[in-house]
């Protein structure tokens, strides 16, 4: 039997999200709103940070420049607000089993494509479909197997066609999905971008060419109008999307300005309103003197360094460990990054429901650290007449570089010489992916707010493995908190899991990001909690002064 969600009775395995939503009242008062005075020019103009590797939702990753131009043009059947909430977006209800095996979601009447014709259940469909092609080789794959979804293993794994994945369309309104085991984030997995619908005609029909503009059909807020490669990209309102009567910017511009002097520039002279990053002395100088152009959350996310583990002087364990614990974590992120991050002694932030992982390293001093990281590199055939040689790889970035030959000093001490490679964005993207790197800067980034969207980057064989680390006792703890309904379990296996890759050290977990930006003061309706740092031009808007 299926259940409305206000209606279903209270399940164990249930997070928290759909019991306030089960549970919330039927009756409240009434809150007048006033309405906001809004500016005359409606226009937005942000910094990217870096060119998008693709608009192709089944070819993003969480974190990258591709994903802030895909929260504008296309929505899921769910979004995450700004307080980092589940919320209605191309679905406007959904029911669930009582053992929580069977979704079904029911759309929005009338939603349209940006070019007019109907979106249906069928379109989702395709998408998901098209997500776990292997053909399509998309590095969310992962995702999809993460939402338990029926067959997806199997289909993956080239065992079954991808008609077996269990999602259908009940008629044009209805997408019916089918897990094989109850997944208590399911919903925020699906509010990610590789969930989106994509329009099949389009892709027939232009093939790879399919996200350009003029060609890419989409469904969110706004369409794309203009793209001009490594100078930037423009989309307008979609006229068709279903809430356009609430969007209020008209068109937004998304410059992939690397450099954040460039971008402070541009800022300053009142051509951007809304920045990428800020650099470190711009900021403090900024904070002090006017803080209300200063906008900042923490972030679900870790800045690293992801070792090579295939290259022969970083498989012995010892030398990854006395490379971290030689790493002055403190003073990088108040000299260095210097913009409020916390210092990272173990992969995860603190989340919600889990509490982030300590470590014996992070309570001694640092001359204490640097004398065992000397003894364990002694112990494993280095030092100053056998010196260790790195090469650093990083992509274009002020912070990049500062951070890099601090870390690179750090090691000095140690006999390590260092080498810095820089590299522009997807140069350094193939490199990592194509395992042409030594040791690299990374970034984990969840997808979800939950430990597993972490983790699993680091299981054998995962697409986002990029370090070549492979366990399966970590594996298995995996596997046994995806099984687990119980919360206290579940968490119990993830610290496990988590302290097996401190022990082994695929990658060195630096600090734990917060998002920084300089914001032109009269913008209104930027994210307040929500952890995954997703920005979408419709909540925004310019006040009047």
């Amino acid at each position: 039997m299926l259940y409305p969600l206000a209606l279903t009775p209270a399940r164990r395995w249930l997070p928290p999200f759909l019991l306030g939503l089960m549970l919330a009242p039927s009756l409240q008062a009434t809150t007048v709103v006033q309405a906001p005075v809004l500016a005359d020019r409606q226009t937005l103009v942000k910094g990217n940070g870096a060119e998008p590797e693709s608009l192709d939702p089944a070819q993003i990753r969480s974190g990258f420049p591709g994903e802030v131009v895909l929260v504008d043009l296309f929505e899921g059947l769910v979004s995450e607000d700004g307080q980092g909430k589940i919320v209605p977006a191309q679905a406007q209800r959904w029911e669930t089993s009582e053992d929580g095996l069977v979704w079904r979601f029911f759309l929005r009447p009338q939603l349209k494509w940006s070019n007019g014709e109907p979106l249906v259940a069928q379109d989702f469909v395709y998408a998901w479909r098209r997500l776990l092609d292997p053909a399509q080789a998309s590095p969310s794959a992962g995702l999809l197997l993460a939402t338990g979804i029926n067959n997806a293993q199997s289909i993956y794994a080239g065992a079954l066609d991808l008609g077996a994945l269990g999602v259908e369309a009940e008629g044009d309104q209805i997408l019916k999905v089918t897990l094989e085991r109850p997944v208590p984030y399911f919903l925020q997995l699906i509010s990610q971008r590789p969930f989106v619908p994509v329009n099949g005609k389009a892709i027939a029909e232009f093939g790879k060419q399919w996200t350009q503009p003029g060609k890419l059909v989409s469904n969110g807020a706004y369409k794309l109008v203009n793209w001009v490669p490594n100078e930037r990209i423009e989309a307008e309102r979609n006229a068709q999307y279903w809430d356009d009567a609430h969007t209020r910017i008209q068109r937004v511009t998304y410059l992939p300005l690397a450099s954040q002097h460039a971008e402070r520039l541009r800022y300053e002279a009142g051509e951007i309103q809304l920045t990428n990053k800020v650099a470190l002395e711009y900021y403090q100088k900024i904070k002090q003197e006017t803080p209300e152009r200063i906008w900042g959350l923490p972030l679900l996310g870790t800045y690293l360094y992801t070792f090579n583990l295939r290259r022969p002087e970083l498989q012995d364990v010892r030398v990854r460990q006395a490379l971290s614990m030689a790493l002055d974590r403190h003073l990088l992120t108040e000299k260095v990054s210097g913009q409020g991050e916390q210092s990272a002694w173990s992969l995860l932030p603190a989340m919600p429901g889990y509490d982030e992982l300590g470590s014996d390293w992070s309570m001694l001093d640092q001359p204490t650290r640097l004398a065992k990281a000397t003894a364990l590199l002694a112990a494993a055939g280095y030092n100053s007449a056998h010196p260790l040689k790195l090469t650093l790889t990083y992509n274009t970035s002020e912070n990049h570089k500062k951070l890099a030959l601090a870390v690179a000093a750090m090691w000095k001490p140690l006999g390590v010489a260092v080498e810095l490679n820089n590299m522009e964005w997807n140069a350094y993207q193939v490199a990592k992916d194509s395992g042409d790197f030594m040791l690299a800067r990374s970034f984990l980034f969840g997808d979800y707010v939950e430990p597993s969207s972490m983790l699993n980057s680091f299981r054998c064989q995962d697409p986002q493995n990029e370090s070549g680390y492979c366990n399966p006792a970590f594996d298995t703890l995996l596997q046994q908190a995806a099984d687990s309904l119980d919360g206290n379990a579940r968490n119990g296996y993830y610290h496990q899991a988590e302290r097996l890759l401190m022990e082994e050290m695929p990658a060195i977990p630096v600090y734990h990001y917060n998002q920084m930006r300089l914001v032109d003061p009269s913008l209104r309706g930027l994210p307040s909690r929500n952890l995954k740092g997703a920005i979408a031009t419709k909540d925004l808007y310019f006040s009047q002064p």
